[in-house]
C-alpha cells in the first residue's frame, strides 16, 4: 500500500518523472557502471524526482540493481510487459505469460525454426554472453512475461519466424544483444501506465522525460513529454517527437550531460510559471 506521505511517492517541487533504458543507456553497455551518471543520480535524489527504470531486464534484476541504488519507485520489467508499482506485490502483466511463449516457442523449432533462447540456457552460457555474474545471469533467466533468444537463422526465415509468432499474438523486438519474443506490448506502456499513476498521486499531470538508446527504446521515447537518446552502440535512433534530444556521448556520459540541464530548465520553468 501506497503512503502518500512517504518521500518515495510525495510530489517533488516540479511534477518531473525520469523513465530510464538501463543497458547502453544509464548502464555502461561494457561495465554496467553508472558512475559518470552519479552526479544526476544525486541530484534527481536530492529532488525527490522518480527514476523509473523501463527496462527489458526481469524484476529479479531491477528488484536488486534498485535495492543498490536505494530506489524506491516503481519499475517497468520485460520491455513494457511488466509493470511492478513496488518489489513486494505482484505485477501488472500487460502482455503474454512466459509459460505461454515457451509453449509457441516449442511447436515453432518443431517447425524447423533455427534460435536458442534463454529457456534453452543454462545460466553459465547466459554469462559466457553478457559478462554477466553467474548470480547476475541466474536473475535475468527468471522471466514472466518474455523470452529472450539469439537467432541462428537467415533473414528470409527469421520474416517467416516473425509471421508465425504472429498468428499466437506474439511479436519478436529487437533488443541490445537480443531478440525478444513477446506479447502485443512495448514500453510505451509503462509510459501511459505510470503517468496515470503520477497524475492520480499528485493531482497534477507529470512531465515525463525518457532515455533510451536501442529500437526497443522507440516507442518509450515518442510517448514521453522530452526524450533523450542516447547514442547506441552501432546506430543512433531518430525521432519525431519534436522535443527530441540526442546525446553526444554512449551510455551513462551521455544521460548525465543531457539530463541534468534539462532538469535544471523544466525547475526554472516551473518555478517561474
Amino acid at each position: 500500500m501506497f503512503n502518500p506521505h512517504d518521500a518515495s511517492v510525495s510530489m517533488p517541487e516540479a511534477p518531473i518523472v525520469v523513465m530510464t533504458d538501463l543497458d547502453g543507456t544509464l548502464l555502461d553497455h561494457d561495465t554496467y557502471s553508472t558512475v559518470k551518471a552519479a552526479p544526476t543520480l544525486k541530484r534527481l535524489h536530492e529532488l525527490r524526482i522518480p527514476l523509473i527504470f523501463n527496462t527489458s531486464k526481469t524484476h529479479a534484476e531491477v528488484k536488486t540493481l534498485k535495492q543498490d541504488m536505494d530506489i524506491r519507485y516503481p519499475h517497468v520489467c520485460e520491455n513494457g510487459s511488466a509493470i511492478y508499482l513496488d518489489d513486494y506485490h505482484k505485477p501488472v502483466i500487460l502482455g503474454s505469460k512466459i509459460k505461454d511463449i515457451i509453449k509457441v516457442l516449442a511447436q515453432l523449432r518443431r517447425d524447423g525454426f533455427l534460435f536458442r533462447s534463454f529457456n534453452d540456457m543454462p545460466a553459465s552460457e547466459v554469462t559466457a554472453i553478457t559478462g554477466l555474474t553467474l548470480n547476475k545471469s541466474t536473475l535475468a533467466k527468471a522471466r514472466v512475461a518474455t523470452e529472450p533468444m539469439l537467432w541462428q537463422g537467415n533473414d528470409a526465415e527469421r520474416v517467416q519466424f516473425q509471421a508465425a509468432l504472429g498468428d499466437h499474438d506474439l511479436k519478436l523486438l529487437k533488443g541490445g544483444r537480443f531478440w525478444h519474443v513477446m506479447g502485443p506490448t512495448d514500453k510505451s506502456e509503462g509510459v501511459h501506465f505510470l503517468r496515470q499513476h503520477y497524475q492520480s498521486l499528485w493531482q497534477r499531470s507529470p512531465i515525463i522525460i525518457a532515455l533510451g538508446d536501442g529500437e526497443n527504446d522507440r516507442a518509450m521515447l515518442e510517448a514521453a513529454d522530452f526524450p533523450i537518446v542516447i547514442p547506441g552502440k552501432h546506430a543512433t535512433l531518430t525521432l519525431k517527437n519534436t522535443n527530441t534530444r540526442t546525446a553526444i556521448h554512449h551510455g551513462p556520459k551521455g544521460w548525465h550531460d543531457e539530463l541534468a540541464p534539462l532538469i535544471e530548465r523544466l525547475l526554472k520553468e516551473n518555478r517561474s510559471g
